[in-house]
């Protein structure tokens, strides 16, 4: 049968709980504003990994389009010149 703690043994480990439980408490608050800290780093409007990721595809979108372009002209005096002399 299972012996029966002292009160100094149940002070004791009610003090341990309450460290763990405190210790507990401060990796929270940690945690907290660490995850506060990465939200803000990725989604701020201005300086945002986000909003840079969107400002790069935009780039690349503006670029591509007007790489096109080029290769239409470039194509066009290509195809002017072999075919009409």
């Amino acid at each position: 049968m299972a012996q029966r703690l002292t009160n100094a043994e149940l002070h004791t480990d009610i003090k341990v709980v309450q460290k763990d439980m405190e210790y507990l408490k401060e990796g929270q608050i940690k945690m907290q504003s660490d995850i506060s800290m990465i939200k803000q780093t990725l989604l701020d409007p201005n300086k945002g990994t986000i909003s840079k990721v969107n400002r790069n595809t935009s780039f690349r979108n503006k670029a591509n389009k007007a790489l096109w372009s080029i290769w239409v002209v470039v194509l066009g005096v290509i195809a002017k010149l072999i075919f009409w002399n």
